[in-house]
């Protein structure tokens, strides 16, 4: 008897929780980053990002918004990756006069900010080469 009354218990509980699951769990949340939101449906506009454009910039390293950058011709370039390299690199720090040579993506928040990477620098008459292979556009 305790046998029939176990399998009973177990048998409802079973089929308890199965009807408590829901049909599709990917539909109810239309806005929270799942898979049924827009932003992950193909069928979506994308942003077109700026294609980088090459440019050679000189002038004297300084700090804007937090990162190492070159002020050139009004327009601040901002060196990304440049911060891994002090303490390697004798002589580059604040006011270093440097040339460097990559690729400029404007900025989406101010005209005069260009994020810069990285190609090649020349400091104190020395060549560095800091390219890094390059994966998909950025």
């Amino acid at each position: 008897m305790k046998r029939v009354v176990l399998f009973c218990m177990l048998a409802l509980c079973s089929i308890a929780l199965v009807s408590a699951q829901g049909n599709n769990r990917r539909k109810q949340d239309a806005f929270n980053g799942r898979p049924n939101s827009p932003a992950w449906r193909h069928d979506t506009p994308r942003k077109v990002l700026p294609s980088p454009e090459n440019v050679n910039v000189s002038g004297n390293l300084t700090i804007a918004q937090g990162m190492i950058a070159v002020i050139s011709d009004d327009i601040t370039y901002l060196a990304r990756g440049l911060s891994r390299y002090i303490g390697f690199i004798d002589g580059l720090k604040e006011g270093a006069a440097v040339t460097l040579e990559g690729y400029a993506l404007p900025s989406p928040q101010n005209d005069k900010v260009k994020l810069l990477r990285i190609q090649k620098m020349t400091l104190n008459g020395k060549d560095y080469d800091l390219a890094w292979p390059r994966r998909g556009r950025w």
